[in-house]
């Protein structure tokens, strides 16, 4: 150990004689240990929500979707990362049950083909998709309370397209029987979409109904690369969107989100250090006598700053190890007990996510030591210009 630093820890230790002093450095490390343990906490949570709404979506969205009104050539699927790919059409109608009523977004599917592409059974009540026949739709869970409706139950879905007869446009309406309830987790998704079987669907949706395919590959962070080739091959006509340009704002707005919370919560370890600066100058004023003996007997200004330095590098470390420690466990607790309830219409989820990545803790851990050691930096300049003479004239 260099004697600057065995000097700083002799001066940081001799703080708790006094107390202002005491009462600086708790003010000190205490704000710095509040600010590294909120950018933990929060960072861990908006790394919780990025990875649970990614992970949810991706479970219901398939990796590369392609609308067209065309028949898709069957020779341009041909590719060794594509593994599965499943026949669809959608839009949107209006479900009926008794007098209640709300505009939903149907989803025609091949229910064999369609668990190839996405995980649908696991959100499935009773975990079984061949249910889906002719005449039966699956429902969810929101969309099941907020219209009382459940699994046997009939109900009316009418397309707001109609057709023409010889007394104008009269709308297509069908009955159907509801066989199942999906929860995937994800309001949106739980209150709105209803599934049926793809030839009913082709049936009530007519021509107005948005057809494709979805396709899922092996590798779906290479899905961008392959929705570039699909659209060489298919040409004009068709629309290839990879599930992140589907998703695209919502990503952004999270990353954009997770990066602003970053940058209020590190004021927060910047306040923290006018402390640490109010420490140090009082500290320069109790140990003049001390640095101007140093000085006298031979010490050079540099050693003087460096005893400065590490004395706000000392009050660094501890506050950020203990603000890490709090963050770390805190957010464990969240992790494991999820006891933070939220409005999943708002939130998409309706439990708080946590996410703890080591790489988030280095950078909070690097951040904060840095912000100490700059603050440091002008009481320990202003240390080092004390001469001897000054310090020791009323000696």
């Amino acid at each position: 150990m260099g004697f600057e630093r065995f000097i700083a820890l002799r001066y940081f230790w001799s703080t708790r004689k006094k107390f202002f002093s005491a009462l600086l450095t708790i003010i000190s490390i205490s704000g710095i240990a509040v600010g590294v343990m909120a950018l933990i906490i929060t960072l861990s949570v908006m790394n919780g929500f990025q990875t649970d709404i990614k992970e949810k979506i991706l479970s219901l969205s398939p990796h590369i979707t392609i609308f067209s009104e065309k028949e898709i050539p069957k020779e341009v699927l041909v590719n060794k990362d594509i593994s599965h790919f499943s026949k669809f059409v959608y839009g949107q109608m209006i479900l009926r049950k008794d007098k209640n009523a709300t505009g939903v977004v149907v989803k025609g599917i091949v229910p064999n083909d369609e668990k190839n592409i996405i995980d649908i059974e696991r959100i499935l009540k009773n975990k079984d998709i061949g249910v889906l026949k002719s005449k039966y739709i699956f429902i969810g869970s929101e969309l099941s309370k907020n219209l009382l409706v459940f699994p046997g139950d009939e109900i009316i879905l009418v397309s707001p397209f109609g057709q023409s007869t010889d007394f104008g446009m009269i709308p297509r309406m069908e009955k159907f029987r509801v066989a199942d309830v999906f929860d995937s987790g994800m309001y949106e998704y739980d209150s709105n979409l209803v599934y049926m079987n793809f030839a009913d669907g082709q049936r009530l949706f007519g021509e107005e109904g948005i057809q494709g395919l979805e396709i899922k590959v092996k590798n779906l962070f290479n899905a961008d690369e392959i929705v570039q080739v699909l659209k060489e091959k298919l040409g004009f006509g068709y629309t290839v969107k990879s599930w992140s340009e589907m998703n695209k704002n919502l990503f952004s707005a999270l990353k954009l989100e997770k990066f602003v919370m970053f940058l209020i919560l590190t004021l927060i370890i910047v306040v923290a250090t006018f402390n640490i600066i109010s420490l140090l100058i009082v500290t320069t004023v109790e140990k003049i006598h001390s640095i101007g003996i140093l000085k006298a007997i031979g010490a050079q200004p540099k050693s003087i700053m460096k005893i400065f330095l590490n004395l706000g590098l000392i009050i660094g470390i501890i506050g950020t190890v203990i603000g890490c420690g709090f963050g770390i466990l805190i957010s464990f607790i969240l992790k494991k007990y999820k006891f933070i309830t939220l409005p999943a219409d708002i939130y998409y989820i309706d439990k708080l996510p946590v996410k703890i990545i080591l790489p988030d803790i280095l950078m909070v851990v690097v951040v904060s030591i840095a912000i100490t050691v700059l603050a440091a930096i002008y009481p320990a300049w202003k240390s080092s210009k004390i001469e001897p003479t000054e310090a020791l004239m009323y000696e």
